[in-house]
């Protein structure tokens, strides 16, 4: 009975989504180019903050667990499996203040509202996974911009979403 339940809230859900998708891409728009990176991210963080209270209306619950004192005004890496889509949201909501940016496959750069906009013109990279030489220049670039601005850094080191939650092989660059 719950199954069933759960369909009418899903597709609720990711037309919610996509309107706020559409919404956020004008608003992140608007941010970056009348207010710059501030402007910019703090759209960011409200379209993600919308989307976990869309998630929370589906049941869905997050918790982080930090065993240790985050620190502050240094530059983070932050490691993490990638087990669905909705993982990004909490990360980017709940670690703001370290303004993570992204390691993500160029496929993500284009055609998707507001994702495509945050990843290409935040300070997130996009790889091409075929080209582990440039991709591996881009991970240094970004490493050196974190440094230089006490930013954070997201990577997926299995390098995909695992289909059914559990951990894959970590993938490596080589050239």
């Amino acid at each position: 009975m719950l199954k069933i339940i759960s369909y009418p809230f899903s597709i609720l859900f990711y037309l919610c989504f996509a309107c706020a998708a559409v919404v956020f891409h004008l608003v992140q728009w608007v941010g970056f180019n009348f207010f710059g990176y501030q402007g910019h991210k703090n759209a960011v963080d409200v379209l993600n903050w919308t989307i976990l209270k869309f998630l929370h209306v589906l049941g869905t619950r997050f918790s982080f667990t930090i065993e240790e004192e985050i620190p502050e005004n240094v530059p983070l890496i932050i490691v993490s499996n990638h087990q669905t889509t909705w993982d990004i949201p909490p990360i980017i909501w709940h670690l703001r203040k370290l303004h993570p940016a992204f390691i993500a496959k160029k496929e993500l750069g284009k055609g998707i509202p507001s994702i495509s906009y945050n990843l290409t013109h935040g300070a997130s990279i996009l790889i091409d996974r075929k080209k582990p030489l440039q991709a591996t220049q881009q991970i240094i670039d970004l490493g050196q911009y974190a440094a230089k601005n006490n930013r954070s850094v997201v990577i997926f080191p299995e390098g995909t979403r695992s289909k059914d939650g559990t951990p894959r092989d970590l993938q490596s660059t080589r050239a």
